[in-house]
């Protein structure tokens, strides 16, 4: 259960890196944004356990923008379901799965206590279009290896476009969960379990007294 936290929040820690505005070398920056963040969630380790919603306004404010949404959200739908869906069923989609991934992500951040993470070289595509970097958070037990997939944009900016956790793609984990959905009820059905789904996540997310 533990080691699932720091899971969670190695991707949460992930996407709440602040790119520069050139293409600058992914690795470096990560390294920059990680010493930030983590002093950030060390110093208000008690108001995210308590205050659910200031942890997820972290993960809102500093996601959304680093992560290319409409590219994941697509890659998960894949081409057919993506093209047969409408202006409207995309948008639900889109929506109801960043909620999801913030109420699954929020209570992460309170699971950091000072693991040291550190940096593989950015590793980059032929075209320079994409690239990879590794991670790797200790922990008790072995390492957690984590890798960003990265793709570079028109001004030269960097979004992630997919977190793969010890050999584990989140987006085509993702893809095969809500295309075999699709497949079995439809779209619209599957956009509604995906409402109730995150709903649920969104009650889990509330602090009592017993949390």
């Amino acid at each position: 259960m533990k080691k699932l936290s720091i899971q969670l929040l190695a991707v949460a820690i992930a996407v709440l890196f602040t790119y520069s505005a050139t293409a600058a070398d992914p690795k470096v920056r990560m390294e920059q944004v990680t010493a930030k963040m983590s002093s950030e969630i060390l110093a208000n380790k008690d108001r995210i356990k308590a205050d659910s919603d200031y942890a997820k306004s972290l993960i809102q404010d500093h996601l959304l923008p680093e992560v290319d949404t409409e590219y994941m959200t697509k890659r998960i739908l894949g081409k057919t379901y993506w093209t047969e869906a409408t202006e409207v069923q995309r948008k639900t989609f889109t929506n109801e799965f960043i909620g999801l991934l913030l109420n699954s992500y929020a209570k992460g951040l309170a699971s950091y206590s000072g693991q040291k993470i550190s940096y593989s070289d950015t590793a980059y595509s032929k075209s320079g279009k994409t690239a990879n970097v590794r991670s790797s958070i200790e922990t008790d037990d072995s390492p957690i290896l984590i890798d960003y997939r990265l793709k570079v944009q028109a001004d030269d900016s960097w979004l992630i476009t997919d977190v793969i956790i010890e050999g584990v793609s989140m987006a085509k984990s993702y893809a095969s969960q809500y295309r075999d959905q699709i497949k079995a009820i439809g779209i619209e059905a599957t956009l509604q379990k995906l409402a109730e789904e995150n709903a649920r996540a969104a009650e889990a997310t509330k602090i009592t007294d017993e949390t």
